[in-house]
């Protein structure tokens, strides 16, 4: 994006969970149980692995849920919490900034988003393990209620097949399909490109040619 998003979506920091005894490390991503998890993690004093140090790790477990779900449920999140800090702001101009300008909030930018933000921190070998959120229940059963209204059937007809969000939707369903495999980070740019090359050339081929190497000052 090269704009003051990336600071937000992309934070100088990446958070993993050790799950402990079994050494089996979680990488929590919003609106994919990541409430829960963290819960866990205060509850059982379990570690968080941190930036460099997740470098360290060959194989991390990464909760993926239903894109679309995921990004209805995340807008909502993102509207509740914006007015609450703001309450001089309206939900429908909330509601409307979110849909027209993808990506303002973690909650409900893509997966893809967070893997690549992940990504930065991994080694190369590092095997990406795609779990659905049902996994969720072997690895805790602590449940953090958020203050969120559930979302409204207006706001879920807006934000369903919204157009300027079909690319990053498409990508992220092919992760979707990956539940239950096991991927290096390489692998899965080059799965997404097979899979979906449509997607992959919107998505990730366009961002890359925005920051053609040609450019890059060394």
């Amino acid at each position: 994006m090269l704009s003051h998003l990336d600071r937000i979506l992309f934070p100088d920091r990446c958070e993993v969970i050790e799950i402990i005894p079994s050494q089996r490390y979680v990488y929590p991503i919003f609106k994919n149980g990541s409430s829960n998890l963290f819960l866990a993690a205060e509850v059982n004093n379990w570690r968080v692995k941190l930036n460099e140090q997740i470098r360290r790790l060959t194989d991390i477990d990464i909760v993926i849920r239903d894109p679309e779900e995921r990004f209805i449920s995340g807008v909502n999140t993102y509207v509740q919490l914006t007015i609450e800090s703001n309450p001089d702001l309206d939900p429908t101009t909330v509601l409307w900034f979110a849909k027209n300008y993808l990506f303002l909030n973690k909650h409900y930018c893509p997966q893809f988003h967070w893997i690549l933000h992940l990504s930065r921190y991994t080694n190369d070998d590092a095997r990406l393990n795609f779990i659905s959120m049902d996994d969720i229940n072997s690895i805790t059963s602590l449940y953090r209620p958020l203050n969120i209204l559930p979302v409204t059937q207006d706001t879920r007809q807006q934000l369903t097949n919204l157009k300027n969000n079909e690319m990053y939707q498409r990508v992220d369903k092919v992760i979707f399909d990956c539940i239950g495999s096991s991927w290096t980070f390489k692998q899965l740019i080059q799965h997404i490109k097979i899979a979906d090359s449509e997607a992959y050339k919107y998505v990730i081929d366009h961002a890359q040619k925005i920051l053609n190497p040609t450019y890059v000052l060394s």
